[in-house]
């Protein structure tokens, strides 16, 4: 820093001036490509750890009596649906302005479900 000679205060070097000398930029560098690197690190590291724990975080809530077997997009709001329940599977309607349980569907040997249809 330079003296201002007539008050002897000592006079800051102006922004961008060559007063702060080339370490001062070359630092400014040196941080900016270390923190895209660790950045950069992160982002991978976070890959593999992502695989690790998938199988704790894909485990879905598996139930044995309830399914949805096929799906068929009728329209834009309505679809078809086949599901399983128990050993049974029926045919729903969904979307639109309500859903509506179509009813059982008949097994392979051309027999009904062994459960009664639901009251309408």
């Amino acid at each position: 820093m330079d003296a201002v000679p007539a008050t002897g205060v000592l006079a800051a070097p102006q922004a961008g001036s060559l007063a702060h000398g080339a370490g001062t930029f070359g630092t400014a560098w040196l941080t900016w490509i270390a923190s895209f690197v660790i950045v950069i690190a992160l982002i991978l590291l976070s890959r593999y750890g992502l695989q690790l724990l998938e199988p704790y975080l894909s485990r879905r809530r598996q139930t044995r009596h309830l399914a949805v077997v096929e799906s068929l997009a009728i329209d834009q709001r309505r679809r078809i649906s086949i599901i399983k329940c128990g050993g049974k599977k029926g045919l729903i309607l969904t979307g639109g302005g309500n859903d509506v349980f179509l009813g059982w569907m008949e097994d392979e040997a051309g027999t009904a479900s062994s459960f009664d249809n639901p009251p309408d």
